[in-house]
């Protein structure tokens, strides 16, 4: 999992920095490592037009974590974490975070109908990504002359074209390696993967982040995250800014690429609505080498 930056900030709380031998500074710096679960709703959808609900991991959006004080229950309609001083009416308090991380990018998509539209590991090739919308969504994907795309090779060209990549690894939206070693690259090799059981799993690491724990209980930081569903009318994400990222201008090209909003972890709350789904409860982490498994099992219905 690549690391994400959220613009974070430490809270003057009294949690402290632990330190540990052959750190001259007194950091603890460390990789945490840890498992997301998802509920089988969160990849299930009914359309009117197909019998049977759809189970899809292209249903998954994108899934953000954090590192907080703690998390606090009553603050808002869902389970949100503590939140600093509100400022201005209107805008939420800071909730300070430590640190973070995103399951699936918000990434350049080569195409200006995608932008905002896709993130990385929902989609085993482009093939997939262009039938998933076309067929299943109807939400026809188009070019810049406006002409229909029914093949993922296009989209492919695209980004080859515009920014001299050699291989859909260096794209980094579709599954390019074999995370299950069974030969084949396939719904397997995803972020999420169903469980027996229909719930959605995927494994995390937060690179290189300082720990910190209260000096009063010796607890740590408080995990906690949610999911951005994608739009039902068209698919887009709440977390993806359309005017920010990598700007193609060549030849009759001129559009922004979307990423992700500079401020996710601060303030979470300006970015949840309905139908995305949260944590009902925070991992408290006791040490810096617990292996934290957090579902986000709490759906936002407002």
């Amino acid at each position: 999992m690549r690391f994400s930056l959220f613009g974070l900030a430490a809270l003057a709380l009294p949690l402290a920095s632990v330190g540990c031998g052959g750190n001259h500074e007194g950091f603890t710096t460390t990789d945490l490592h840890g498992e997301v679960v998802l509920p089988a709703e969160a990849a299930t959808r009914v359309f009117s037009d197909i019998p049977d609900p759809v189970v899809d991991a292209a249903l998954i959006g994108p899934v953000y974590l954090g590192l907080y004080p703690s998390v606090k229950v009553g603050i808002l309609p869902y389970t949100h974490p503590e939140i600093g001083p509100v400022f201005q009416a209107g805008i939420p308090g800071d909730a300070y975070p430590y640190g973070g991380t995103s399951l699936g990018d918000i990434r350049f998509p080569c195409i200006e109908f995608l932008k905002c539209k896709v993130v990385s590991g929902r989609y085993v090739d482009f093939d997939k990504m262009v039938t998933w919308f076309n067929d299943t969504l109807e939400i026809p994907i188009v070019d810049a002359h406006g002409d229909p795309v029914v093949d993922g090779d296009y989209i492919a060209q695209a980004c080859y074209d515009q920014l001299r990549y050699v291989g859909e690894e260096e794209i980094r939206l579709t599954a390019t390696k074999d995370k299950n070693d069974d030969g084949v690259l396939d719904a397997k090799d995803l972020d999420f993967v169903q469980q027996n059981d229909g719930t959605w799993k995927a494994d995390f690491t937060i690179y290189q982040q300082e720990y910190f724990e209260n000096v009063e209980t010796g607890t740590g930081f408080t995990l906690w995250g949610w999911m951005d569903a994608p739009s039902e009318l068209n698919n887009q994400f709440t977390t993806c800014d359309p005017n920010d990222g990598y700007q193609e201008t060549e030849y009759n090209l001129d559009f922004y690429a979307g990423r992700a909003q500079r401020d996710l972890l601060n303030f979470p709350s300006t970015y949840i609505g309905a139908g995305d789904f949260v944590s009902s409860a925070g991992f408290v982490y006791g040490s810096p080498d617990d292996e934290a498994t957090i579902l986000l099992d709490q759906l936002v219905t407002q």
